[in-house]
This record gives structure tokens, C-alpha cells and sequence, in this order.
């Protein structure tokens, strides 16, 4: 095995504990500055890390701060499952993330990802990934069951309607999508889209 083979099996990992206590000196540097003017450099001082080991854990600034949104914000999504397919879409509307209470750092992300594509792509790729992933389940499990048709076109603009929805009251009226509105874009144009004959 050659040098750089072997190099990835003796990297150290960090452990969750270490893991936890960088993404913490993230998500208070960047609610302090703001997403634009923190940058990688700044944690690894602050955490007493190096550049390097952040990066090798997170790839990029935009995945390192999402991962610390998603480490102090959002929980796990669970299954869901209830057999009905209204009410599937509805429990995966209300796990969503929710907007951030009054008063609450932003930590300026939904400022910043109109201007930064890789943001966009790790909002995409981490912190909705999971609702995403569900929203497949969701849909494949009720195309099996009879209730939504294999050859529905919609299903393959599902993500757009979840999605769209979530971000279309930020960028045109400045404020997050509540659970309440997402399901009722859901009513009105996802779930007569996925059950039209």
C-alpha cells in the first residue's frame, strides 16, 4: 500500500464531544458577525483548531455552518407513516425547519445563499437533505399502495412544491414559511398534483 493510500486510515476523527464544541464556537461566531464575515480561519482560532481539521471534517464554510444550525436548531426527522397520504405530507410539513423565534440570530443565511452557490447547495444537501429523504419515503410508499400513480409527473416535481414553499415567503415577503403555510401550498396544489387521475 502506497503512502498516500494509507494516508485517510490514520486520520484522527474528532470525537462527538470535540465535534459538538466546534460547531458551538461556529454557531456563536457567526450570530455574533453574521455568515459573510465569518470565516474558517476565525473558528480554528477560536476552537484551538486548525484550519485543516475543519475542512476535513466539513469540506467548506457553508457545510460548517449549516452543520452547526443543524447541531444546535433542528432535530432529527423521524418516520413517518400514518398509512394516509394527506396526513403523511401535513407531519412533514409541521418537522420542517421552523422559523426562528423573534429576536433570534439568523446567523444571516437566508441573506447570504442567494449570493453564494455553495451555501445554497449545503442548505440543500445537509440541512434539508433529511425532509427530503422523507418526503421520497413518503411518495414511494404511497405510489406502492395504489394512491399516488407510478406515472404521476408531479412526482418528480414533488421537492420544488416543498421547497419553493419554504423559501418563496422568505425571498419575496422577508419572513420564514410556517408550518401552517406549507401545508396549505400542500392542499392546494401538491396533493391535487400528486392524486389527479
Amino acid at each position: 500500500m502506497t503512502k498516500q493510500d494509507d494516508t485517510p486510515s490514520r486520520r484522527r476523527r474528532l470525537t462527538p464531544e470535540r465535534e459538538r464544541e466546534i460547531l458551538e464556537t461556529t454557531f456563536d461566531l457567526v450570530s455574533e458577525v453574521g455568515y459573510d464575515n465569518a470565516t474558517v480561519d476565525e473558528v480554528a482560532r477560536r476552537a484551538k483548531a486548525s484550519t485543516a481539521t475543519l475542512y476535513r471534517q466539513w469540506e467548506s464554510k457553508p457545510k460548517l455552518v449549516i452543520m452547526a444550525l443543524m447541531a444546535r436548531k433542528y432535530p432529527p426527522v423521524p418516520p413517518i407513516d400514518t398509512g394516509d397520504l394527506r396526513t403523511d405530507l401535513v407531519t412533514l410539513a409541521r418537522s420542517m425547519p421552523p422559523p426562528h423565534p423573534a429576536g433570534t440570530p439568523t446567523l444571516g443565511i437566508w441573506q447570504a445563499v442567494m449570493a453564494d452557490p455553495a451555501l445554497a447547495r449545503a442548505l440543500r444537501d445537509v440541512l434539508f437533505a433529511p425532509y427530503l429523504d422523507e418526503l421520497r419515503a413518503i411518495l414511494d410508499r404511497h405510489v406502492a399502495n395504489g394512491t399516488i400513480r407510478p406515472d404521476n409527473p408531479a412526482l418528480a416535481h414533488a421537492e420544488q412544491f416543498l421547497l419553493g414553499s419554504f423559501f418563496i415567503e422568505k425571498f419575496l415577503n422577508g419572513e420564514e414559511a410556517t408550518a401552517e403555510q406549507l401545508i396549505a401550498v400542500t392542499d392546494a396544489l401538491l396533493l391535487p398534483a400528486l392524486t389527479a387521475d
